[in-house]
C-alpha cells in the first residue's frame, strides 16, 4: 500500500471540507424572490441527501475497518462519493435566498458547519489508524457522529417562523428555570435561623426586600416571551424576515435575568441589582416596540398591560433599593 498516495487522498478530503465551510460562511446575496418554493425543495433535498451521506460514511468506514486496506484508487473513489454527498447538502442550502429569514438560515448554516467538522473528524480518525495499520473496529463508532447529524438535519426548523419560535421557546424555558431557582432561594430563607451565615444559596436580609420587585420583573419577562412566541406562531406575513429582530432582543434576555437574580445572593449588591433591573426593563421595552410592528389590533391590550407591568416592577425595585 502506497501510504504517500493514500495520504494525498485524505488530504484532498480535508481540503474539500475546508472549501465547503468557507462557502457556508460567505454572506448571501440580497434577493427579493419569494422563499416558499425554495424551502419546499430544500426540505425534500435535505432528507434525501442526508440519507446518501449517512450511507456513504458507512461505506467508507466499513471499507477501512480492518487490514488489508483498499488501494489508494479505491479510497479515492469512496472519498469522492463521501465528499459529493456532503457537497450536495451544502449546495441545497446555498441555493436558499436570504428572504428565507436570517434566523432560519443561521441555524441551518451552523448545523451544516458542525456536520462538516464531524466529517473531518471521522475521516481523520480513519486516516490515523490506517497509517498505523491498526484494526479500525473501534473507529466504526465514529460513524455515529455522522449518523446523528444526518438524522437531525430533517428535524430542524422548516421556516424562519419555526426557527424564531424555537429560539423564543428555549429562552422562555431558561427564564422559567430562573424563576423556579429564585422562588426556591427565597423560600429557603423562611427558616433563616437554621441557615449558616456563610450560606450563599439563599436570599435573605436586604435581598428579601427586593425579591418581590425582582420576581415581578422576571415573571413579566417570561410572560412577554411567551406571548411573543404565540404571536410569532400566528404570524402569516409573507416577509418572515420581519421576525428576526425579535430574536436579537430575546436571545440575551435569559442571561440578564440570571444576572439580576444573582445580584440578590450574598454578598448583596443593591446598586448592581438596580442596574440589571434597568437593563432587563430596557430589553423588554425594546421587544414590546418590535412586537407592535408585527402585532394585530387584538394584541394591543396585552402589549399595553405588559408595558405597564415592566414600569411598575422597575419603579418598585428602584424605590425599595433607595430605602434600604
Amino acid at each position: 500500500m502506497n501510504t504517500g498516495n493514500l495520504s494525498e487522498v485524505f488530504e484532498d478530503i480535508f481540503s474539500n471540507c475546508d472549501v465547503l465551510i468557507s462557502s457556508l460562511q460567505k454572506e448571501k446575496e440580497s434577493s427579493l424572490q419569494p422563499c416558499e418554493q425554495d424551502l419546499q425543495e430544500f426540505q425534500s433535498n435535505i432528507v434525501s441527501f442526508s440519507k446518501v451521506l449517512s450511507h456513504e460514511a458507512t461505506k467508507f468506514a466499513i471499507a477501512h475497518s480492518s487490514p488489508p486496506f483498499p488501494e489508494a484508487s479505491t479510497t479515492q473513489s469512496l472519498a469522492g462519493s463521501l465528499c459529493n454527498a456532503t457537497s450536495q447538502l451544502v449546495g441545497c442550502y446555498l441555493l436558499l435566498p436570504n428572504t428565507c429569514g436570517s434566523t432560519f438560515l443561521q441555524i441551518i448554516e451552523k448545523e451544516l458547519e458542525s456536520l462538516i467538522f464531524g466529517v473531518k473528524t471521522f475521516v481523520e480518525k480513519i486516516h490515523n489508524l490506517v497509517l498505523k495499520n491498526d484494526n479500525l473496529q473501534p473507529c466504526l463508532l465514529s460513524t455515529g457522529i455522522i449518523w446523528e447529524f444526518c438524522d437531525r438535519l430533517p428535524t430542524l426548523p422548516k421556516s424562519n417562523k419555526e426557527a424564531v419560535s424555537s429560539v423564543l421557546s428555549r429562552e422562555e424555558q431558561l427564564i422559567n428555570d430562573a424563576i423556579e431557582e429564585l422562588e426556591e432561594a427565597a423560600n429557603a430563607s423562611i427558616n433563616e435561623d437554621e441557615i449558616d451565615s456563610d450560606d450563599e444559596t439563599t436570599i435573605r436580609g436586604v435581598a428579601l426586600e427586593l425579591h418581590p420587585s425582582v420576581r415581578g420583573l422576571v415573571k413579566t419577562a417570561a410572560a412577554l416571551v411567551r406571548r411573543t412566541t404565540k404571536l410569532v406562531n400566528d404570524f402569516n406575513g409573507v416577509d418572515q424576515n420581519r421576525l428576526d429582530p425579535v430574536v436579537e432582543q430575546v436571545s440575551t434576555m435569559s442571561t440578564e435575568v440570571d444576572d439580576l437574580i444573582c445580584s440578590l445572593y450574598p454578598p448583596v449588591n443593591v446598586v448592581l441589582a438596580v442596574d440589571h433591573g434597568n437593563t432587563l426593563s430596557s430589553k423588554m421595552d425594546q421587544l414590546l416596540k418590535t412586537v407592535q410592528g408585527i402585532a394585530g389590533e387584538g394584541d394591543q391590550a396585552w402589549i399595553e398591560l405588559l408595558s405597564k407591568a415592566v414600569q411598575h416592577n422597575l419603579q418598585n425595585l428602584q424605590t425599595k433599593a433607595a430605602s434600604t
